[in-house]
């Protein structure tokens, strides 16, 4: 099989609701057994005892993505604004940011129309694929979005402080987002696709902000290690990453 540019492979995998079908991409390409082409998720060699002992249940994984694509809205919306989501001048609460970025009085949906509810709802969608029995869940948002150079340190990150000085989101210890990793099939997969707002960019993203960045996580168990570990794919040590 001819070797794929990063956006065809990212499309590819993002067509796939099947996790046999990603692995024989990722296999085709040459990705799945080339362990030198993965990093450990968080930068931690054992992040199970993280990953893999959060939430009990897959409806309350499910839920805190939806938290997190939340918080992620609400985010770009001060940001658009030139608010500093950590400053003196960002909302002090999820019901303040809700009134003020979206003008819902007291943060309080019934207080606004049944359209505009709808509008809202459209920043952050929940999309199922593929079977009954294995079902295929995609969690769409228009967020702040990351950059290449940033995804490693917010999405794939683990116990970082990046939410802990931002009082207008609910997520506080950067880590909630991998709860559903233990309930995603056989191999724990998951694609990540993002890009970085383009009117909030600053020089923080680096040089590559204009770019569309994906991976794939996966659990893997290695040789003399007591349980599994989750990984990401980026060869060469870097995201896969193209302009479109």
């Amino acid at each position: 099989m001819k070797q794929l540019s990063y956006k065809e492979l990212a499309l590819q995998l993002a067509m796939c609701d099947d996790e046999k079908k990603v692995v024989k991409i990722l296999k085709d390409q040459g990705y799945w057994d080339d362990f030198s082409s993965w990093e450990y998720y968080g930068d931690m060699e054992n992040n199970y005892s993280q990953v893999g002992n959060q939430q009990a249940e897959p409806v309350t994984a499910l839920r805190e993505k939806l938290i997190n694509s939340n918080d992620a809205v609400l985010m770009k919306e001060a940001q658009l604004r030139g608010i500093d989501p950590e400053g003196k001048d960002a909302p002090g609460s999820v019901k303040e940011a809700l009134h003020s970025f979206f003008n819902i009085y007291n943060g309080d949906l019934s207080n606004i129309t049944k359209k505009e509810r709808t509008m809202l709802a459209m920043n952050t969608m929940v999309v199922a694929t593929g079977s009954k029995s294995a079902p295929c869940y995609a969690i769409i948002d228009k967020g702040e979005g990351q950059s290449p150079e940033r995804m490693p340190d917010t999405i794939l990150s683990l116990s970082k402080t990046n939410k802990q000085k931002i009082q207008f989101v609910q997520g506080q210890y950067c880590m909630g987002g991998t709860g559903v990793l233990s309930f995603c099939g056989k191999e724990g997969m998951q694609l990540v696709v993002s890009k970085r707002c383009p009117d909030i960019v600053t020089d923080k993203d680096g040089n590559d902000a204009d770019m569309w960045s994906f991976t794939i996580v996966r659990k893997v168990y290695i040789d003399g290690m007591k349980s599994s570990t989750f990984i990401y794919l980026a060869p060469n040590g870097e995201i896969p990453s193209f302009r479109a």
